[in-house]
């Protein structure tokens, strides 16, 4: 239940805005968290890197009503990237001190062990390359589009995604299509 101290300090929503957002949060707020894991090697960190973006369309949406229009998924997805690499420093801290305290497979959530080998793979890279490799293969965005998203060059992106698929194979034990081993 809300306070009155926290209705006052709450940005005042227009009804349709609200409705908006929520809306959009119903339909895309899984696949969000998800990229927001894949992105960061940890499921709880995604699931707070999309609210943080839920928060963000809440706030712009008392601004003007119209704000999150559709397709809203590019959006989501650039603020969320966009909030991940913000954090990139942060999360990699987490990271290293989740690993250092031994956080099992059984802690993550329900998923094939192939998917936490995936993300564990995911977690050992760099913020900058795991935020190339999760938005190419698995968002299947074009290098160029992930070159504006993050503010780099393509060939910049093509260099972060060959390093990564290496590390990938070398991690994952696979093979590289196309490439002697």
């Amino acid at each position: 239940m809300i306070d009155s101290t926290e209705a006052a300090a709450a940005p005042a929503v227009p009804q349709g805005g609200r409705e908006r957002v929520a809306e959009v949060y119903t339909r895309e707020h899984g696949r969000l968290a998800a990229l927001g894991a894949m992105l960061t090697g940890d499921a709880g960190a995604g699931e707070d890197l999309a609210h943080d973006v839920f928060v963000e369309a809440l706030r712009r949406s008392g601004e003007d009503p119209e704000y999150l229009r559709e397709p809203a998924w590019p959006w989501l997805r650039l603020a969320l990237v966009r909030r991940s690499m913000r954090r990139s420093e942060r999360i990699a801290g987490e990271l290293r001190r989740l690993a250092l305290l031994g956080r099992s497979a059984a802690a993550a959530p329900a998923w094939s062990a192939d998917t936490v080998d995936c993300l564990a793979a995911l977690g050992g890279l760099p913020p900058r390359m795991r935020t190339c490799a999760v938005l190419f293969y698995w968002q299947d965005m074009p290098t160029a589009e992930v070159a504006r998203a993050l503010g780099l060059s393509e060939r910049t992106v093509e260099n972060q995604l060959a390093r990564a698929r290496a590390r990938l194979a070398e991690k994952l034990r696979v093979a590289v299509p196309g490439e002697e081993h």
